[in-house]
């Protein structure tokens, strides 16, 4: 995992600038040339939507160009809640992200392959873990720590898989620092350890500077995302 990239480059700003205010807003975002960079439109794309200024949101169809590739240029592993929207908390426009969503934002098989792929074929600079305010996920989870609930399969299905995935961590606690907040941070920060870690691809890309992997927390209610 990386630090939080702090300056945004003046070349980046002007281009950034430059796309946005063409006829249409532009055919296509600007391509970061490395993580920091990747990580600076995000966060400033995120402050933009938050001040409602929304620059990059043209999501008419593309034609022909965008049919047949997509370039993104940051992956997402973030909860299935329909209250977050990728694109429109970072003001992207769609084929900027490669996002892969399951409840409580785990790294599970689905998500890595997913992730691994953004990487090793799409050439993505920028990994995001992004886990959000009130996730029923980490509600349930903290729950389950708890001892006060349970998901046998034979009345809950699959959903105990999803839910027991995200526990481990939040068991770590003591169960007066269970709250939800801090579990939701916990989470996001403890799966983008673990997807960090993982080889052959993420860690490798990590080691040769291709990519950074980051983990952040989305608040609803203000809408800023902000790094953990």
């Amino acid at each position: 995992m990386a630090a939080a990239a702090t300056l945004v480059p003046a070349a980046l700003v002007d281009a950034l600038e430059a796309e946005a205010n063409q006829p249409g807003r532009g055919r296509r975002f600007p391509h970061p040339a490395n993580p920091q960079e990747a990580l600076a439109i995000l966060m400033m794309g995120n402050r933009r939507y938050r001040r409602g200024r929304l620059r990059l949101r043209d999501y008419s169809v593309r034609g022909e160009d965008i049919a047949v590739r997509q370039t993104p240029f940051a992956a997402i592993i973030t909860c299935g809640d329909s209250r977050l929207s990728p694109p429109f908390v970072f003001d992207v426009h769609h084929g900027n992200l490669f996002v892969s969503r399951v409840a409580g934002n785990s790294v599970d098989t689905g998500t890595l392959g997913s992730t691994e792929y953004a990487i090793k074929v799409l050439g993505v600079k920028l990994v995001m873990v992004l886990g959000h305010s009130d996730c029923g996920a980490v509600k349930s989870a903290i729950a389950v720590a708890n001892g006060t609930t349970s998901y046998p399969p034979d009345k809950f299905g699959a959903i105990g898989e999803v839910i027991n995935a995200i526990v481990p961590p939040i068991q770590g606690l003591p169960p007066t620092d269970r709250t939800l907040d801090r579990s939701i941070s916990l989470t996001a920060t403890t799966q983008a350890a673990d997807l960090a870690s993982r080889e052959p691809i993420v860690k490798q890309a990590i080691d040769a500077k291709q990519i950074e992997v980051v983990a952040a927390v989305y608040d609803i209610k203000t809408g800023k995302v902000s790094l953990v």
